[in-house]
């Protein structure tokens, strides 16, 4: 194993796992702090909505999230370069919209939960009181878009973009990237709207960054970090 391939991935993880909490929680406190309740977008894709099942052990797919996101940048990074700082790019700027998008039109999801008929339930089985511990630790506001669609989505990119990954890790990837992503909906967390728009994001910013300058120089920039610190890969040497 070559740890230079692990090493220059410490920097760029670290900005992820900054921007994800100030996207994301930051916002969660923000809003709490100032009583913001925000919008309900239920009335997109009304019927489809209404027929979306609610199935509590997707919330098992659902937590898997989090291992999946950092298993899949490292894995991503450890094999390509070039395809680690594309996905950095495209979460830069797909966090940023995210971001700013919950700051000035906050969502609310309140609803669509109590339709799982688990709130005000005495009798809740381990996966059931396991969802309502998502519930209170998730909270019901930052629904669109779907940071969990985003960062899934982004993890399918990295398969689809290296050609020469082994079979059994792009169904992995695959697999789990689009079981979160339908999780969102069966845990009642999201509207298929917060899907939409998150595996949107990510695919509209992939076409448009692909092969731009915008990567290199994203690129260039932590290379510079990476040096000075001694932990940058040359790939030349893979």
């Amino acid at each position: 194993m070559n740890t230079n391939r692990i090493k220059y991935l410490i920097i760029p993880f670290l900005v992820v796992a900054f921007m994800q909490t100030l996207t994301y929680w930051g916002n969660q406190w923000y809003a709490e702090a100032n009583n913001i309740i925000g919008m309900d977008y239920s009335f997109f894709f009304l019927e489809f909505n209404r027929i979306v099942p609610f199935l509590p052990w997707t919330v098992y797919i659902y937590v898997l999230a989090f291992p999946f996101w950092i298993g899949a940048f490292f894995y991503i990074g450890y094999r390509s370069k070039r395809n680690m700082y594309t996905i950095l790019t495209l979460i830069l700027i797909t966090f940023t919209i995210a971001g700013l998008s919950y700051l000035f039109f906050q969502t609310d999801v309140q609803a669509w939960r109590e339709t799982s008929g688990l709130f005000g339930s005495t009798d809740l089985n381990f996966t059931e009181r396991f969802v309502m511990f998502i519930y209170g630790s998730a909270g019901a506001r930052n629904a669109n878009p779907s940071m969990h669609c985003i960062m899934s989505w982004l993890a399918v990119l990295g398969a689809r973009m290296d050609k020469k990954m082994p079979r059994i890790a792009r169904i992995i990837i695959w697999g789990l990237g689009v079981g979160i992503c339908i999780s969102t909906q069966t845990m009642k967390q999201h509207y298929i709207i917060d899907l939409i728009t998150g595996v949107g994001l990510v695919e509209a910013f992939y076409w448009l960054v692909k092969g731009s300058k915008l990567v290199v120089k994203v690129e260039n920039f932590f290379t510079k970090i990476n040096q000075k610190l001694n932990i940058d890969w040359n790939q030349s040497l893979e």
